[in-house]
């Protein structure tokens, strides 16, 4: 037979079943996520001591000095009696 003579005999194509071919395409999308924040302004009290002092001034008699007499003018006994406590700016012990 030749190779361009068909045979006269025809049958009827099959037709299978029809086959899915899918092209996947994938965008995105936002989804929104909330995330609340409180801000929180926290105040601490530190116990640091203060002090305060009251001051009073008192204006008390003393001895008797005379002149010549008294205490830093030397040889003479004065309020301490002669025993080398005396003079100005010293206290006895």
């Amino acid at each position: 037979m030749p190779v361009n003579q068909m045979p006269q005999t025809q049958f009827q194509p099959i037709v299978c079943p029809t086959q899915c071919r899918f092209n996947d395409q994938f965008f995105p999308v936002e989804v929104p996520y909330v995330h609340p924040i409180v801000n929180v302004n926290r105040q601490h009290p530190v116990i640091t001591p203060r002090h305060y002092y009251t001051e009073t001034t008192e204006n008390v008699m003393g001895a008797p000095v005379f002149p010549g007499r008294g205490p830093g003018f030397g040889g003479g006994r004065g309020f301490d009696g002669g025993r080398g406590f005396g003079g100005f700016g010293r206290r006895p012990y």
